[in-house]
């Protein structure tokens, strides 16, 4: 992936998030539900739509990372399932392979988010109500629902703020729209001009992607795939809405060429935007979209437990698995 100005920005904000002594126990990590039943924090303030709890970040970096780790596994399992279908010669549904190729890109999506210390959180009505326990007393409750979770600044020596911001969109849109804002914000915070042009682009391609469709859109093309009869499983009646993406498989795949294809669908996008009337075209742009989010996580991921010398184990086991499935061939992962 890219090294330049960009890539700088998102790994400070992830050593920020993940900072150095934040602990992974390979056997029983600490994970965001953990770090809630049982780690050690207090609820500082609360409002009708905001708790700022104080926690360790040694401890709430650890919880990010064995989130994010996890839901990369998730990830790898839906990358090397699809590159067996599509390597097989038996026929798969081009919908399935569209909807699969959207939860790799959400897996990936929720591991970056993590990293970067804007995570997505469904808190429960259960963990609502432990939190709301631990508020000041007359302070405002906490229902369930979907909660942007944020690291904000340090309160002290050996604590810091954590934002639980509530959000009324479902957790799959607002996912979306949370990615999408950090690359333009880590876009704006740097600026025009300063990256390298390959990494200048590949913000702007992702950036582009949601102006036009909107900043929930693969999910919105996810529903309307998968949920909306007669529309994409048409295979029965011999119709398609879909193309089946086995070109992955037959020609090489490089970042430069994944960026020149999001780029040019969303510039055809622009003349109809519309992922109804343009399906086989928005899929296009979400494969691109999955495999170029899929690399930065990855990426991203194994810098942060080098430089914060991160317990290597789930790490080495990730790679032992990639290599055991055929999903690394020439050094790089399948399909770039």
């Amino acid at each position: 992936m890219p090294q330049s100005a960009l890539w700088q920005r998102v790994r400070q904000r992830a050593l920020d998030a993940v900072p150095p002594g934040a602990n992974v126990d390979f056997k029983s990590p600490l994970t965001l539900a953990a770090w809630q039943a049982r780690g050690t924090y207090t609820v500082a303030s609360t409002t009708a739509t905001k708790f700022t709890i104080a926690a360790s970040p040694t401890d709430f970096g650890g919880a990010l990372i064995s989130d994010a780790a996890y839901h990369l596994d998730h990830a790898l399992e839906h990358q090397v399932s699809l590159m067996k279908t599509l390597a097989s010669p038996a026929w798969n549904s081009p919908a399935w392979q569209a909807v699969t190729f959207y939860y790799w890109a959400y897996f990936a999506a929720m591991a970056f988010s993590r990293m970067l210390g804007h995570a997505l959180w469904f808190v429960t009505s259960d963990v609502a109500k432990q939190f709301t326990k631990l508020a000041p007393a007359g302070a405002a409750s906490m229902g369930k629902g979907t909660y942007e979770v944020i690291c904000g600044p340090a309160m002290s020596a050996g604590t810091r703020s954590i934002l639980l911001v509530k959000r009324q969109r479902r957790i799959h849109e607002q996912l979306w729209t949370t990615v999408f804002g950090l690359f333009s914000e880590i876009y704006a915070e740097v600026g025009a001009g300063v990256a390298s042009p390959q990494e200048e682009r590949l913000f702007m391609a992702i950036i582009a992607s949601a102006a036009v469709l909107g900043d929930d859109w693969p999910s919105a093309l996810r529903n309307v795939v998968n949920y909306r009869p007669g529309f994409a499983y048409a295979a029965p009646r011999f119709k398609s809405s879909l193309d089946t993406f086995t070109y992955l498989s037959t020609g090489a795949q490089t970042v430069d060429g994944l960026v020149d294809r999001l780029e040019n669908n969303t510039i055809l996008m622009r003349l109809d935007p519309s992922i109804e009337r343009q399906p086989k075209l928005a899929a296009r742009m979400l494969i691109d979209l999955t495999i170029l989010l899929s690399r930065i996580a990855h990426s991203l991921h194994d810098e942060i437990v080098d430089r914060s010398g991160l317990d290597r184990r789930w790490l080495v086991s990730k790679n032992r698995f990639a290599q055991q499935r055929g999903l690394i061939t020439a050094g790089a992962p399948w399909p770039c």
